[in-house]
């Protein structure tokens, strides 16, 4: 689905409502109205939660002596325990507490530590100890503030830019949404549109991505993971 298709479908949804042809860039009232809502939709999906969708993986090589480094431009959070120091084939620990941090850089000691940590800050990733090494390569996931995809370049970005824009979450979920805040907008009751709309999402949030097995049981031990040799010795 475009944002044309989604825009649409929620009015012919709703019923009752003049559908346009066109969305952005109308002067058409409604199709104006529908545009402002779905990126509003958009926006707060993005922020409230954390989709695999959105997730993007970051590389860039260390500086010897420059212990920070920018984030992308379209950095929203940190992606769970995903920091690496590929080079070095080492994880990274962090995101740092400022306590911490503050500790590790008293601590003479700490400079020359073999791990490496990293914390967030002003719109940077800072690494302790600093880097004395220019060409190490560092990597993380992080989640992506752009959300719509561009038809014209197949680049991310953060709002629509066309009728033909496509979406990363989920857009029929951006339907329902659009179409509850339509009839909010228009002062109609929308409290049975809302909970469908919320009934969906948190189906969707509960399959995204996923989840691990959590095993508290015992290790079976068995032939496929005994040694060749000295087993018992």
């Amino acid at each position: 689905m475009s944002l044309l298709t989604i825009c649409q479908a929620a009015l012919y949804e709703l019923s009752g409502f003049e559908v346009p042809s066109n969305f952005y860039g109308s002067t058409n009232l409604t199709a104006r109205t529908c545009v402002a809502l779905v990126q509003r939709e958009g926006n707060t999906l993005e922020k409230e939660h954390r989709w695999t969708e959105l997730i993007t993986t970051h590389t860039f090589t260390t500086t010897n002596g420059t212990d920070y480094y920018a984030l992308p431009a379209d950095f929203r959070a940190m992606a769970f325990d995903s920091h690496w120091d590929r080079t070095n084939s080492r994880k990274m620990l962090g995101p740092t507490a400022p306590g911490r941090w503050q500790w590790l850089k008293s601590d003479t000691a700490s400079g020359s530590a073999v791990e490496r940590f990293f914390r967030i800050q002003n719109g940077r990733v800072y690494i302790h100890p600093v880097p004395t090494v220019t060409g190490d390569t560092i990597a993380y996931d992080y989640y992506s503030k752009s959300w719509v995809t561009k038809q014209s370049d197949a680049s991310n970005v953060a709002a629509w830019t066309s009728d033909a824009d496509t979406a990363r979450i989920d857009e029929d979920l951006l339907t329902l949404g659009l179409k509850w805040r339509f009839l909010q907008s228009k002062g109609m009751p929308f409290e049975a549109e809302y909970r469908e709309y919320e009934s969906i999402k948190s189906e969707l949030l509960a399959d995204n991505g996923g989840k691990p097995v959590i095993d508290l049981g015992p290790h079976r031990l068995d032939l496929s993971n005994l040694p060749d040799t000295g087993f018992g010795s």
